[in-house]
């Protein structure tokens, strides 16, 4: 399958978790100044809503998606419409599932992200007690979307090492590892192959890690 046949990648979904998708890729465009995923919601009761996904939020009734349906972001016009009487969901730019949303911020290097890696080794060295290599994979995808994610993802990856070996007992397991190899892939994925831990950061908005899933992770390896 081609990279570029973006239909060829799509998966359904009920509304509610696309729209929870399209929230957080929203989420990422905005802090870049770029328009929140645009939608199209038809009601059960035959109304038709277009605008752009903002958040999804559950209260005592179920799951409320608000929507900008006008306005600026000063003085935007929002529309709260409740997920269980969404009878279908159209998607004006459906790529935003499947890769992740191009945004502003210059492309990282490769040359940088190694930079970026080795000033980030003695961050690591100082967490554990111990020297603990810290490498970009070769094999990873680091195209301009694997090096965003790489990047992004690097900050993360020295937050959660350190905090596992806040303790004795997580410094003791961090023992069994010489090397932390980083990567990317579409979703990501962790990995151990011997004494190596290798983290591919995921590309897609919507499959980042966040301290707890990466620790989560993590640990189930150690």
């Amino acid at each position: 399958m081609s990279p570029d046949d973006v239909l060829g990648q799509l998966a359904g979904a009920a509304p509610r978790k696309l729209l929870e998708d399209l929230a957080r890729i929203g989420a990422a465009l905005a802090k870049n100044d770029r328009p929140r995923p645009e939608v199209e919601l038809f009601l059960t009761s035959g109304q038709l809503i277009k605008g752009r996904i903002v958040s999804v939020a559950d209260d005592r009734q179920g799951a409320i998606a608000l929507v900008q349906v006008g306005g600026s972001t000063r003085a935007p016009a929002v529309t709260f419409v409740r997920c269980d009487q969404i009878a279908a969901l159209g998607v004006v730019d459906a790529s935003l599932l499947v890769r992740a949303p191009t945004v502003d911020a210059p492309v990282p290097s490769k040359l940088e992200l190694n930079r970026q890696i080795a000033a980030k080794a003695d961050d690591l060295a100082s967490a554990v007690g111990r020297k603990l290599a810290l490498w970009l994979g070769g094999a990873s995808e680091l195209d301009d979307d694997g090096r965003r994610a790489i990047v992004a993802a690097l900050p993360l990856v020295i937050e959660v090492i350190t905090a596992i070996a806040g303790d004795e007992m997580g410094k003791e397991a961090l023992k069994s590892l010489e090397t932390i190899e980083l990567g990317s892939a579409t979703s990501g994925e962790v990995y151990k192959d011997g004494k190596k831990l290798v983290i591919r950061a995921p590309k897609l908005v919507t499959e980042q890690y966040t301290h707890a899933t990466l620790r989560r992770a993590i640990e189930k390896l150690l």
